[in-house]
């Protein structure tokens, strides 16, 4: 059986052992990418978006939360994955190093409002579009890819938006096979070493967009090899395929929500300010702050002071530092901002020991040098997720509130998140869409 075949079976079986609590936890994903995307409309690089798609002329007949106007399917999907991920704030699953939800919600949402499908079909492709794109990334390394230059999310997002979009389809085995293939066919993506900006959030939005388009296809009667991530696979990523994980919950259940919007691998480092702070550490004195992480890691985080956008400020760890020290290190408009002037000097360092534990801890070392010359030092794991799910349930809520600016008070913003939150009842996902463009005027 090759690698896509397994993967075929893979997302099949998420299904049959995702009981009531994974399906609340798959509503639960769609909320927070939700607000990312509505959050991410007011970035700059949603400016670059409009101006893209008013320049080709693009009009279709799908309303979305990430731009006005109405427009084709692909422009839908492939504006709300970038605009998902943009801020940095969308989940993901840190051993695989995957943002599912920027390269699969956008795509399961945007295929049921066109399908006419209800929401219940939206939490199974979720489901199985997750399950197919962290599975990949987990056979491959996940984040020992960084180290050859690969994004695991622009690599293979485009399979867990491809097998979302069967399964709305309702594809067969042999259909599904081929959207995967399709999809497999033009998987890439290179990780960005000095600039991200649009040329990095664009691979996330395309990975999307051309799985949906692989699904597509596949009913049309397109086909493609079901080797593709076999042989390959391995040549052009520099390892083979490993065995599968160990069979057991759906994988959106190891998905965590991004308690900030920076750089994943700055997250610990966030966590060991609060720990040291906790321990009575005058932070506001230090002078300097080290930060040491695995290698693989240190590829997709700077120092940058001046930063060229919030693009880059989300993956600086002058920046994050900076967020923790004014209480704004889960506003996104302050990586939208300038470096404040009173900012310590903040460098970057490479902790062996910390490589070892990759891909299950993302692991950072802090070390503050304060105001009275003395040094305090505090190791951390980035959280891996409240697993209690009431108080998940609240944070994520209340994280949408605040990415979207929603009222608690309004009835309009309560009853819609009241609806998002219960998606199995939900009869009409273009009426759920619909309405929120309207609350936030798109």
């Amino acid at each position: 059986m090759t690698v896509l075949q397994e993967l075929v079976e893979r997302g099949h079986r998420s299904l049959h052992t995702a009981g009531p609590v994974t399906r609340a936890l798959a509503a639960l994903h769609v909320l927070d990418t939700l607000g990312c995307v509505v959050a991410g409309a007011s970035h700059p690089l949603a400016a670059q978006l409009t101006r893209l798609v008013t320049e080709f002329g693009d009009v279709g007949e799908m309303r979305t939360p990430a731009l006005a106007g109405v427009h084709t399917l692909r422009s839908v999907v492939l504006a709300e994955s970038v605009l998902a991920h943009v801020d940095e704030f969308d989940a993901l699953h840190p051993p695989a190093a995957m943002v599912p939800s920027a390269a699969v919600v956008p795509a399961a949402l945007a295929v049921a409002d066109r399908e006419g499908l209800p929401g219940s079909t939206v939490l199974d492709a979720v489901i199985t579009g997750y399950e197919v794109a962290v599975e990949a990334g987990l056979r491959f390394g996940g984040p020992k890819l960084y180290g050859n230059a690969w994004w695991p999310t622009a690599v293979f997002g485009a399979l867990g938006s491809a097998a979302a979009t069967a399964n709305l389809l309702r594809l067969d085995d042999e259909q599904t096979l081929a959207a995967l293939g399709l999809a497999a066919a033009g998987l890439g993506g290179l990780l960005s070493v000095d600039q991200l900006g649009m040329g990095h959030y664009l691979l996330a939005g395309r990975a999307a967009a051309d799985g949906v388009e692989a699904a597509y296809l596949a009913r049309a009667g397109g086909r493609a090899s079901a080797t593709l991530l076999d042989e390959p696979a391995a040549a052009a990523l520099g390892r083979s395929a490993a065995p599968p994980s160990p069979e057991g919950n759906p994988h959106v259940d190891d998905c965590v929500f991004k308690a900030y919007p920076c750089a994943r691998p700055l997250h610990a480092a966030l966590e060991a300010l609060d720990a040291l702070a906790g321990r009575g550490v005058p932070l506001q004195t230090a002078q300097h702050v080290e930060i040491l992480l695995p290698a693989p890691l240190l590829r997709f985080v700077t120092v940058d002071r001046t930063p060229s956008g919030p693009t880059e400020a989300a993956a600086s760890a002058a920046f994050v530092v900076a967020a923790w020290l004014h209480e704004a290190a889960c506003d996104v408009g302050f990586f939208r901002g300038r470096l404040p002037l009173d900012t310590p000097d903040v460098t970057l360092g490479h902790a062996p020991e910390l490589d070892a534990r990759l891909p299950e801890q993302w692991g950072a070392r802090v070390i503050v040098d304060l105001g009275d010359g003395n040094q305090a030092v505090q190791e951390e794991v980035a959280a891996g997720g409240d697993t209690r799910r009431s108080t998940r349930t609240k944070a994520v809520t209340d994280k949408f509130r605040r990415q979207t600016g929603a009222d608690p008070d309004s009835p309009d913003w309560e009853r819609w998140i009241t609806q998002c939150l219960s998606l199995h009842d939900v009869t009409d996902i273009g009426g759920l869409r619909h309405s929120l463009c309207r609350l936030v005027d798109r």
